[in-house]
């Protein structure tokens, strides 16, 4: 499985492709939406990390290590790995980048606190939480569920 943060360096190349602003909050619910969908489709998890219960939705820790200096402002480089290069995941790995275009094409024009926002309706993983870590089972219900009527 790959890094969590080789996920992150994938969907920040597509804000910096785009054009389009990625803070740090809104590339962890990026993160978040693209895990879950690719979750339900696929029954099975793109890395080991668990997302954890912060205040404004689910976290990575290490993605929100790597990127909080940047704040609220947008992400305009990537993680380097200790070779010095900045890995993605492979074009060879389409099921990801499917989920992750469906993702943004939903999603993508949206600012942090929106995605914060639908993170926390009522019925997802986030506000079923009751402990630090949201569970894999609401998490895959959130990759059906945030998409309905998009």
């Amino acid at each position: 499985m790959l890094s969590p943060l080789t996920y992150a360096n994938s969907i920040i190349k597509k804000a910096l492709e785009t054009k389009t602003p990625l803070s740090p909050m809104k590339l962890q619910k990026l993160m978040y939406l693209t895990y879950a969908r690719y979750l339900f489709r696929q029954d099975a998890p793109l890395f080991a990390e668990r997302f954890e219960k912060w205040r404004f939705g689910p976290v990575l820790s290490d993605v929100y290590d790597e990127f909080k200096g940047y704040k609220a402002q947008s992400i305009d480089d990537f993680y380097y790995n200790c070779d010095g290069k900045a890995p993605v995941v492979s074009t060879a790995f389409w099921e990801f980048y499917q989920c992750l275009d469906e993702v943004w094409s939903a999603f993508g024009c949206w600012d942090g606190i929106s995605l914060s926002g639908l993170t926390h309706r009522p019925g997802t993983a986030w506000n079923k939480a009751t402990g630090i870590f949201l569970e894999e089972e609401d998490i895959r219900e959130d990759g059906k569920l945030l998409f309905a009527g998009t």
